[in-house]
């Protein structure tokens, strides 16, 4: 009697709340959606056949806290960490961390729509939830009920908030955010695939970890199967058609479906899922393992969303899913990652790679015995990343190179540049994206950071590079004298030759050639990170970072002039660091014939210099 009181105060909140809030019927139609036949689930049955949904909805509860034979990946990640508890104090005033960095608040009544910077990045973000997960860290640590009640509260607040509202694949803003324009509606950015298939990933791991709470109520548990449900059947209509957004999205359907077994659509979003992912790895992977978007942080980001459709597939007995060519395929692009990544698992910021995205896990790389190669410096010709270097541990010389064709929407114009990793040290990090896209103060910083003025590269006038298409003349990783040697038509009328030479496996000489008919004013740039820079001669310097640093020295034609500047470099969407940049300057006529640039570059330990 009780129950059914109970029930009937929840249908008139539901009721009077919010039109978008289920109604008591509503909720009842969540047990139309599960197979009711599955084992575990007699009693639910039992008590649906008597139309005691009540009943049933507390039985239901009882079903999914006594589940045992469905693993949730992330199950043994239940403690908080430090930023899982600053992540989760913040959420209890409604402060999301939608990024690391800024952090803003929401408002009492949460606003979803709150938008004070407009990078969509940010916007799209927040429907992503990930400081969800830290609430339920933090329940799972402390055992207080204020985290598990907020993740309640704000779960039915982004529900009724955010309704879902058709608005067709073919609409600009489903496919990339750098289509979706700033004044689209809500659902646009609420309800785009790809926060979808986020949502599916993480919504899984979430239940599992506040699932024990008395927080966690009958009636909330038919809520978030509701909208779980909701939010597989949406995908299935919507995937992406193409690109790196459809993946995450397949990964979310196999996660959808493997997790939540008891709905009846289950085994079509797992089929749906693997499908995509077994026929996007050759059209989204070059034949030599690098993803299309020639994109370090975007390649590990492809192999990840793999990962996750495979840890989940095979701690549920579903070890088959992806095919032996997808396997292998895998395997290729995890070798390519570890050949030019660092010590410390981050990889270099090309393109709109950021600092923070790490290696997939070590599952993965366990499971394709991606051990510590036999060679030092690779290369990838037929994509176009390199990589000199003298071994694998924190105190070697690292020189990842990026000479690739132009690329799409997340590369950038900056052919032939590189970073340098010494001793521990990112010693001359690329300059990164910064933000991704927005309205027009977001675009002028995109354009800014994606600039090819803002690499490791040559210039003429400060222009970006025309589409390159590379060639290679030499390439030797092995021996005393390591030589790549590539070449581009950089411009209309200049064509440039950029040789890198790795001495003795201890130091660099770089040498760029240009030639043809182009006139104006040429530029190399040499970008360091935030250490000290002290100019000791004539277009000679030292840089100092902790107890280790860089000789430099540059030259170029009779001329030339050597000054240094202080330039933005970005490792985090929107962080932003100066660091010193050597620059030389030098003026092309239309006699000048060809032109010759030489930077050396010798690392450093205080001990050894």
């Amino acid at each position: 009697m009780k129950r059914a009181v109970l029930w009937s105060m929840l249908a008139l909140a539901l009721a009077v709340s919010c039109r978008s809030n289920p109604t008591a019927e509503e909720l009842q139609d969540v047990f139309a959606l599960l197979d009711l036949d599955r084992p575990g689930l007699e009693q639910v049955k039992a008590n649906c056949d008597a139309a005691d949904w009540d009943s049933a909805a507390a039985d239901l509860l009882q079903y999914y806290r006594a589940r045992k034979d469905v693993y949730i990946p992330g199950h043994e990640s239940r403690e908080a960490s430090e930023q899982d508890m600053l992540w989760a104090d913040d959420a209890l005033e409604h402060t999301f961390h939608v990024l690391e960095e800024p952090v803003w608040n929401y408002g009492r009544e949460i606003n979803w729509e709150y938008w004070p910077v407009k990078d969509i990045e940010m916007r799209v973000q927040l429907h992503r939830q990930g400081w969800w997960t830290s609430l339920g860290r933090a329940y799972c640590t402390t055992g207080e009920e204020k985290y598990a009640r907020e993740y309640v509260s704000e779960f039915r607040d982004w529900v009724r908030k955010n309704p879902y509202k058709p608005f067709g694949i073919t609409q600009d803003g489903t496919v990339s955010s750098g289509a979706l324009d700033i004044n689209s509606p809500n659902e646009c950015f609420a309800w785009r695939p790809l926060e979808i298939g986020i949502r599916l990933l993480r919504w899984p791991m979430q239940l599992d970890l506040l699932l024990d709470s008395p927080e966690f109520t009958p009636e909330f548990l038919l809520e978030f199967l509701r909208s779980y449900h909701q939010n597989a059947t949406v995908l299935m209509g919507s995937f992406s058609p193409e690109g790196n957004h459809l993946i995450h999205q397949s990964s979310g359907a196999i996660r959808a479906g493997i997790c939540f077994p008891e709905f009846k659509d289950a085994e079509s979003w797992v089929r749906a899922g693997a499908d995509n992912l077994n026929a996007e790895i050759s059209r989204q992977t070059l034949p030599d393992g690098c993803h299309f978007e020639l994109d370090p942080g975007y390649h590990i980001g492809f192999v990840e969303s793999y990962d996750e459709a495979l840890q989940v597939a095979a701690m549920n007995g579903r070890p088959d899913l992806l095919s032996p060519e997808c396997m292998e395929q895998l395997s290729r692009m995890v070798r390519y990652y570890l050949d030019y990544c660092y010590p410390d698992g981050t990889h270099p910021c090309f393109s709109d790679a950021r600092r923070h995205d790490d290696l997939a896990s070590e599952e993965l790389l366990e499971h394709f015995g991606a051990g510590t190669p036999d060679y030092k410096s690779s290369g990838y010709p037929g994509s176009g990343f390199y990589c000199l270097r003298n071994g694998w541990d924190e105190d070697s010389i690292i020189m990842p190179i990026k000479a690739t064709e132009r690329g799409s929407w997340h590369a950038q114009p900056d052919f032939g540049t590189f970073e340098l990793w010494a001793y521990g040290r990112k010693m001359m990090p690329d300059a990164g994206s910064y933000t991704y896209s927005g309205d027009g103060e977001i675009e002028k910083e995109r354009a800014y950071f994606k600039a090819t003025a803002r690499h490791n590269a040559l210039t003429l006038d400060d222009r970006n590079y025309d589409h390159p298409e590379p060639l290679v003349e030499e390439w030797m990783p092995l021996g005393a004298r390591q030589i790549l040697t590539v070449e581009h038509q950089a411009y209309e009328g200049l064509r440039r030759r950029r040789s890198f030479e790795f001495i003795d496996e201890q130091y660099f000489v770089i040498s760029d050639i240009v030639s043809g008919p182009a006139t104006g004013r040429l530029t190399l740039r040499c970008g360091l990170g935030p250490g000290s820079l002290e100019q000791t001669g004539e277009g000679e310097f030292i840089y100092r970072d902790g107890d280790a640093g860089l000789l430099l020295s540059v030259s170029g034609p009779e001329g030339s002039a050597v000054s240094v500047e202080q330039d933005w470099y970005s490792e985090a969407m929107h962080f932003r660091q100066l660091r010193p940049v050597i620059r030389l300057d030098a003026e092309r006529t239309g006699d000048a014939g060809e032109q010759l640039f030489v930077t050396t570059i010798r690392p450093f330990k205080e001990e050894q210099q």
